[in-house]
């Protein structure tokens, strides 16, 4: 196996901060209706607080995983064409997700957003196992 040598992985920490602006605006809507609408705790049988607390959850579940498995595919030398692309498509995912869950839960959106999400994991997962075996593929 080859020797590798890590670089600082600059567009995945760009992608990151974009995605930590997303998740501030998410937490901030949460928040916002509970004040608006007097709602302390969980989600109070109210459908579109319960939205906005999966939209926010479901980020959270999602998003720092594939994170770092971009950061580390770039760190292992991956093109940052590809990992710019990665990036991208995590975004356009999390945004599409965010607002059709925030709208309407059966939206072309929300299901679009889902299948983006998942390719950009696996692909990346693809991608991190390739160069794990076959160093200098991407």
């Amino acid at each position: 196996m080859e020797a590798i040598v890590a670089v600082a992985p600059v567009n995945t920490m760009l992608i990151a901060a974009l995605l930590g602006l997303m998740k501030l605006a998410l937490g901030i809507s949460v928040t916002k209706y509970r004040f608006q609408h007097k709602i302390m705790w969980g989600d109070a049988s109210d459908d579109r607080m319960a939205r906005r607390i999966r939209a926010h959850a479901n980020f959270t579940e999602w998003v720092p995983g594939t994170l770092i498995l971009l950061g580390l595919i770039e760190m292992m030398g991956i093109s940052p064409i590809i990992v710019a692309i990665l990036g991208i498509m995590l975004i356009i995912a999390r945004t599409l997700h965010a607002l059709g869950l925030m709208g309407n839960a059966e939206s072309f959106n929300r299901a679009t957003g889902i299948v983006i999400n998942w390719a950009t994991l696996g692909l990346a997962s693809l991608i991190g196992i390739v160069e794990f075996f076959y160093p200098g593929t991407f």
